[in-house]
């Protein structure tokens, strides 16, 4: 009664009230998510069937949107295409999560200096590569990819390569961002890595057999082998390592994670269908022919009308996605230039013209000059937007129909053709430089690079595609050794500079396996009191048949290698040792300067370990000082400012070496409580009363006292630059005046001379 009078009220009759009974029932029915029991709710999809709590259900209902930050270049997990969208193997488990919970997805550009404050979940995380505090990893990785081994099977030479252990004292690439690294370092130490940034560094490598091997993501390398159609690599053998791809989500989000958590299991790791659209297949079973086999069925019964409809449809579809795939791969995914396969395409393209026409093809190898600082420093981010106007402006300078091409990473190279000598070629190169010198406007920022270029001529240099291209290498070298920012045309004697420089690289790595390093000291003197309790340690290398070979031959190559992370640690740890015997036998207040790369900030790690080391041989913090170059303070990342932090906090002292030389900015200097400037010794060369180097002088000494930092003055050689750097209130002097770098032995033998004349001035 009660109900009849209720639905009477509502003005329904009895018989609409069944329809509307039986309407409820349906949806009730067709609901995705349904009423199980006071306390779980249960959703309904093509995976299964999911429970949900009430408060993850109440989330979703309140949360219809969920923002993703998703990388741009890591075919084919996820990349973004020309028309700016997001695809990929974790986008189509993102949509896959969408169709479970009925949410929307934005998605959006992933980068490490992000704005994490509008993104709710990270896509991809690798193994322990989270670099976000506020985010927490989801603990089941939604894929798992094995490492395999490569080699070019056209310079494998009949070596048989079936496991890992076949890689003893062999070169093998692999990147150096990723965990496969530092376990094959570890577990592998006999195998002599060189550390690359992208797959395309790694295969070029491989291509020109400067490495043995390439040990990399399975799915990955594949991907491109087939796309990229590099037909000389080959997978040889599996490794024993895997990596897993997981979701990260934000740690004040525990419903989210927990719903993401049960929708991944559901859809389940490396799910086979979604992986499936992701294997390059031959053409003739394109992932096309299914649905037209099918939809064709389907519509022969409706008639001839809609079949030819449906196949020009699908012509249309298959010639775009044809289109889709031949640019992806034959052009850069960050500048749109040509990349290596249609760069090698074009310039094959141009010499077979050239042979024809009697003429040249001039080539012109661009790499960018202090670009991987401010990548290191700044973020990849500003990186990717440095190399996108960088590409730009390299295309404004050259004809419309050459040939711009992206070699990898910090690489350009630019075919010329149909010029009539070299000065076309010097006068393109010029305005190259010329522009790339102007600075760079970037997130608010002023950034500024360089350029070093090399050229060869075909058929002049050589009528060989691959040796061009390795002389234009050369060349480019040679550029970058003579000061940077300038071009440089090959020269036959730099195949044998190239050669050497290879021989240095092993020999190199041989160096630190069999400890061939030694430590120099050079003494850095009180101007005033002339006491001498601070050096620098000064790394020399002792080979076996060449002799003592100075740092400024092979630091720059070990930067390059990646070696200089190892170096850096051997440096201070034989410091550490030596500081010990100072203490003991010299001065208690001792302190040993140590010089860090802008590299061995990149993974800190090794340099918050020191730390500890510190700790267990008693020794204070304060009785070290890290020498850094100004560059590294500019566009610091948030990775220096912490590792800065940290180490001054454990009484590191710092000092910034080469002051002068580059923007020399005291101001900035200050915040980061840096104690020491070292005017460079290119100012102590000429100086004299009055001269500009003397004012230059004075005016850095003045101001680094304002600001509290004391200044050190290398290359000290006369008395009279002396006595010129104690009238400006100069607080410390280096150089061969005082004494030349000596070995441990001999520098403790120079202290006790140097202390015994002190106190006894009348022995002078």
């Amino acid at each position: 009664m009660i109900q009849q009078r209720y639905i009477s009220q509502l003005g329904v009759s009895a018989k609409r009230f069944k329809w509307l009974l039986l309407l409820a029932l349906f949806s009730a029915l067709i609901t995705p998510v349904v009423i199980k029991s006071e306390d779980t709710f249960k959703t309904n999809s093509k995976y299964g069937e999911i429970q949900l709590t009430p408060h993850e259900l109440a989330w979703l209902q309140a949360h219809q949107e969920l923002r993703v930050a998703v990388k741009h270049g890591w075919m084919p997990i996820e990349f973004k295409l020309e028309s700016d969208q997001h695809r990929g193997i974790s986008v189509d488990y993102l949509e896959a999560l969408a169709s479970i919970f009925n949410f929307r997805i934005t998605l959006l550009d992933y980068s490490e200096s992000m704005n994490t404050s509008s993104v709710d979940v990270i896509s991809g995380v690798v193994g322990k590569n989270l670099k976000h505090p506020e985010f927490k990893k989801l603990t089941d990785p939604f894929l798992n990819f094995s490492f395999a081994i490569y080699v070019n099977k056209k310079l494998n030479n009949g070596v048989e390569i079936t496991s890992i252990d076949d890689l003893a004292n062999k070169r093998v690439a692999v990147f150096k961002n990723g965990s496969i690294a530092k376990e094959i370092a570890e577990i592998y130490p006999n195998i002599k890595l060189l550390y690359v940034d992208i797959a395309d560094e790694a295969f070029e490598e491989l291509r020109l057999g400067r490495v043995d091997a390439y040990v990399g993501n399975q799915m990955i390398i594949d991907y491109h082998i087939v796309v990229h159609r590099l037909n000389f690599v080959e997978k040889v053998a599996a490794s024993p390592f895997s990596t897993d791809v997981s979701m990260a989500v934000k740690e004040d989000m525990p419903e989210l994670a927990s719903i993401l958590s049960k929708g991944l299991r559901a859809i389940g790791k490396n799910n086979p269908e979604i992986l499936g659209k992701w294997e390059i297949r031959d053409s003739r079973y394109s992932r096309w022919l299914m649905p037209i086999l099918i939809v064709a069925s389907l519509f022969l019964v409706i008639g001839l009308v809609r079949i030819l409809r449906l196949k020009q449809t699908l012509k249309q579809q298959s010639v775009e996605a044809k289109n889709t795939i031949w640019h992806q791969a034959n052009y850069d995914f960050l500048t749109d230039l040509p990349n290596r396969h249609l760069l090698d395409t074009r310039l094959r393209q141009a010499i077979e013209k050239a042979d024809a026409d009697l003429s040249s093809v001039g080539i012109l190898f661009i790499d960018l000059d202090n670009f991987k600082q401010v990548n290191d420093t700044a973020g990849h981010s500003v990186g990717d937007k440095l190399i996108k106007e960088a590409a730009d402006r390299i295309t404004r300078c050259v004809r419309s129909y050459d040939t711009t091409a992206r070699f990898g990473g910090d690489e350009f190279m630019v075919i010329m053709s149909d010029f009539d000598n070299e000065r076309v070629l010097e006068k393109t190169s010029k305005k190259i430089l010329s522009e790339l010198q102007k600075p760079f406007h970037i997130e608010g920022e002023l950034f500024y690079i360089s350029a070093s270029i090399g050229l060869t001529i075909y058929p002049n240099d050589t009528s060989d595609q691959e040796a061009l291209l390795s002389y234009a290498d050369q060349a480019m070298y040679e550029a970058k050794k003579l000061g940077r920012n300038r071009f440089q045309f090959f020269k036959a004697s730099m195949q044998h500079d190239a050669t050497e420089r290879l021989m240095l690289m092993n020999d190199l790595r041989e160096a630190i396996t069999k400890q061939q390093f030694t430590l120099y000291y050079q003494p850095i003197i009180s101007v005033g009191s002339q006491i001498i309790l601070k050096a620098e340690a000064l790394i020399r290398w002792n080979h076996p048949v060449k002799g003592m070979i100075n740092p400024a031959e092979f630091i720059a190559l070990a930067e390059e290698t990646g070696l200089i992370e190892e170096i850096g640690d051997w440096v201070f740890h034989q410091a550490l040792h030596d500081i010990q015997e100072i203490h003991a036998q010299y001065s208690a207040d001792f302190q040993i300067s140590v010089n860090v790369s802008p590299k061995q900030f990149v993974k800190p790690e090794r340099l918050l370990a020191w730390k500890k080391a510190l700790e267990k041989a008693a020794v204070a913090g304060h009785h070290f000082c890290i020498e850094i170059t100004e560059g590294l303070l500019l566009q610091p990342s948030l990775a220096v400012v912490n590792t800065i932090a940290d180490l001054r906090d454990f009484g590191f002292q710092f000092s910034i070496d080469d002051f002068g030389t580059g923007y020399s900015a005291l101001a900035y200097l200050n915040k980061f409580d840096i104690e020491y400037v070292k005017i460079d010794q290119s100012f102590t060369r000429n100086l004299q009363p009055n001269n500009h180097d003397a004012i230059l002088c004075e005016a850095i000494i003045s101001m680094a006292h304002k600001l509290g930092m004391k200044v050190i003055t290398e290359g000290i050689e006369t008395e009279a630059q002396m006595k010129i750097l104690s009238d400006f209130e100069c607080d410390y002097g280096q150089g061969y005046l005082i004494a030349k770098p000596t070995s441990l032995v001999d520098f403790m033998a120079f202290l006790f001379e140097h202390q015994r004349k002190s106190q006894n001035p009348h022995l002078n």
